[in-house]
């Protein structure tokens, strides 16, 4: 087994592979996955992998080719002979240098670490060797390089099984070498277009019916001409998703005798959208359900999760969006669940990686839903931003604090197509649930201190209470927008104390005791 000595040369793993790892001792060991370039190979055990991360990877075409076993230890107060120590972005991490072959121009490459503590975190190539910046960019020459933290967490305490996730303990870090074809078999080259035409095939637009026996089913349940003359009956309720899922993905942890009272309590005059979140912004969401819906002069309460709130305002906020169906969908009461009301700073590309990271260990570590559909997206994203940054991702950069939407948005004014002139909606009442997630003793704790002793927790939200994903101040207020603050009579804030995190709200019992509070009958 290749043994690393704390020297800045390069260690052969074999293969034209090789570690570099100046001040960190320990060993790696490469096993294959898969003859290189061969077709889709799939995890033998437990520990290497699941049948859902298995099913998402080729569900995107993704090929994993080699796996590495690496464990490390920073040699303290270790003289590094040839060269300095590797370390991360934030000055606070030792990082080894892994370099695999360059398969080409027509193959992107990536590397999925899997930590002992259930932590997942995506790598893409760097530019250069010694440029930390793990973005979008490509090797050169005939390797690829990527950093990789070298810390190693302590897992879960033995038979403690609530914070294992799907992938189980696996006790040492595991390296996932990843490949995908540039140009996909079915969608085309991975392109700025890339992420639209897989969210045409995969995720597309839709208007479905939303009931007891039917909420967290995938299958078709379109809304038929028929029920527009029922659903404008009276009020009826609407459920709008966020990033990365679907209508019966975000809301599948609703317990069913809080939905079935919600049902009811809207006479069955419930529905759900599904529409692009990756690649269309909220305005191109709202343009799509407008051009969709019937001229029924229709009422509607909105419940809606994480960007799925963008969405929501559109509506709620710019009723003649681009001169469509300014009598169509008249909004009332809108209930922000996790929603990014004043942006994340996880949109910005700076730290997209470790937004993707956060919601893969997430998915890990409290699997909720349809795991495999969730992580399809997600990688799709990873793909994405790899090739090209924030390009063609417009759903996701929709939630850049201070980003074109946001502002446009937040300062009550008509966005893309609109004329400039206020056009804020005054009306509809606003509820808000937000989360101040605490990690205790998880994988997640491990992530968000970036597995260093005395660092600050949660670095990328500058110490904000957050849910993992979104600052929970910013999901009830928006300095200077017209429609905010929202009034503490209308929040719940759930404290970090009761571990719920953003793909957990849901599941939480007092979210929808506060959901039928304020959706009462009026």
């Amino acid at each position: 087994m290749p043994q690393l000595n704390g020297s800045s040369q390069p260690v052969s793993l074999g293969q034209g592979y090789s570690i570099r790892a100046p001040g960190v001792r320990g060993n790696a060991e490469m096993s294959s996955s898969g003859p290189a370039g061969t077709g889709r190979s799939r995890s033998a055990t437990i520990e290497d992998g699941t049948a859902e991360l298995d099913a998402a990877l080729a569900a995107t075409n993704v090929t994993e080719v080699r796996q590495i076993e690496l464990t490390v230890q920073p040699a303290v107060g270790a003289v590094v002979t040839g060269g300095a120590r590797l370390r991360s972005m934030d000055g606070q991490q030792d990082v080894v240098e892994l370099a695999v072959p360059d398969l080409g121009p027509e193959n992107g490459q990536l590397v999925l670490s899997c930590d002992e503590s259930g932590v997942l975190t995506w790598h893409l190539p760097i530019e250069e060797p010694g440029d930390v910046q793990a973005r979008g960019t490509r090797g050169s020459g005939s390797v690829k390089r990527f950093l990789i933290p070298a810390t190693v967490v302590r897992p879960a305490p033995e038979g403690d099984t609530a914070n294992r996730g799907i992938l189980g303990a696996i006790g040492r870090k595991i390296l996932k070498v990843l490949i995908y074809p540039i140009t996909d078999p079915v969608i085309g080259k991975l392109t700025d277009f890339f992420a639209g035409k897989w969210e045409t095939r995969n995720r597309p637009y839709g208007l479905r019916d939303f009931a007891p026996d039917n909420f967290r089913d995938a299958g078709n349940h379109s809304l038929a001409t028929s029920d527009w003359d029922r659903l404008k009956a009276g009020r009826a309720l609407m459920f709008v998703h966020g990033t990365f899922s679907t209508a019966h993905g975000a809301f599948n942890a609703i317990p069913d005798a809080i939905f079935s009272k919600l049902h009811a309590r809207y006479d069955g005059r419930v529905f759900a959208f599904n529409h692009f979140s990756l690649s269309h912004d909220p305005e191109e969401n709202i343009k799509w359900l407008l051009a969709n819906s019937p001229d029924v002069g229709m009422e509607v309460d909105i419940i809606c999760h994480s960007r799925g709130g963008l969405v929501a305002r559109t509506l709620a906020e710019h009723p003649a969006l681009m001169n469509l169906g300014r009598d169509k969908m008249g909004v009332k009461k809108i209930v922000f669940v996790g929603v990014p009301n004043a942006g994340t700073p996880l949109a910005d590309a700076d730290h997209m990686v470790q937004m993707l990271d956060r919601l893969t260990t997430a998915l890990n570590l409290f699997p909720t839903g349809p795991v495999t559909e969730t992580l399809e997206a997600i990688i799709t994203a990873v793909k994405v931003f790899a090739h090209g940054g924030l390009k063609g991702l417009d759903g996701l950069a929709a939630m850049q604090p201070g980003g074109k939407f946001l502002s446009m948005l937040n300062a009550g004014i008509a966005t893309n197509g609109g004329n400039g002139s206020a056009t804020v909606a005054a009306g509809a009442q606003y509820f808000a649930i937000g989360a101040d997630y605490e990690p205790a003793n998880d994988g997640l704790k491990a992530l968000l201190r970036g597995t260093v002793a005395n660092a600050v927790l949660d670095r990328v939200f500058q110490d904000v209470a957050n849910d993992l994903v979104v600052p929970e101040p910013g999901v009830f207020g928006v300095d200077d927008c017209p429609t905010f603050p929202i009034h503490d009579d209308r929040l719940l804030r759930i404290p970090g104390s009761e571990g719920v995190i953003h793909t957990t709200l849901f599941g939480y019992e007092k979210t929808g005791s506060k959901m039928l509070e304020w959706l009462a009958a009026d």
